[in-house]
C-alpha cells in the first residue's frame, strides 16, 4: 500500500517547508507580512534558505516551493519595491533591530560577490557575467 502510493508522487508534490516555518515566522515577526506582495515573502525566504542568482531562484521556487515565476517578473518586482516599498521595508527593519538590540549605533551588511572562473559550465557553473563585469 506505501510503495502504491509513494509510487503516485512526482517531484513536483514535493514541497519543502522547512524554510517557509523557520524564515517565514521570522519575517512575519519582523512585519514584512505587510507588504502587500506575495513575492516579497518568496523572494526573502529564498534568498535566506538558498542564495543564489535570480535566475536560480526561479529555478528554487518552482522546485522546492511549487511557485511558477519569470525571472523578468522578479526584475520588475525589485524596481516596484524600491520605488513604493523600499521606506517601509527599511522603517520595518529598523523598528525590529531596535526593539530587539535597544540602541542601534552601526549596521553592517555584506555585499560580497562571489564568483568562480572557468571555461566550460556545468550543474554548478554557469558561464556569465559577475558583478563586478568579469565573465
Amino acid at each position: 500500500m506505501i510503495n502504491r502510493f509513494l509510487g503516485q508522487l512526482s517531484n513536483e508534490q514535493v514541497r519543502v517547508i522547512g524554510p517557509e516555518l523557520i524564515l517565514g515566522t521570522l519575517f512575519d515577526r519582523l512585519g514584512f507580512g505587510s507588504i502587500p506582495e506575495e513575492l516579497f515573502r518568496h523572494i526573502v525566504i529564498a534568498r535566506l534558505a538558498h542564495p543564489v542568482s535570480k535566475l536560480k531562484t526561479v529555478d528554487y521556487l518552482y522546485r522546492y516551493q511549487g511557485v511558477a515565476v519569470e525571472v523578468d517578473s522578479i526584475y520588475r518586482f525589485l524596481d516596484r519595491l524600491n520605488d513604493t516599498y523600499k521606506e517601509a521595508v527599511e522603517r520595518l527593519a529598523f523598528e525590529y533591530s531596535r526593539s530587539v538590540l535597544g540602541n542601534i549605533s552601526v549596521v553592517f551588511y555584506d555585499m560580497t560577490t562571489l564568483y568562480f572562473e572557468a571555461e566550460d559550465e556545468d550543474d554548478l557553473r554557469k558561464i556569465g557575467f559577475s558583478k563586478d563585469g568579469k565573465f
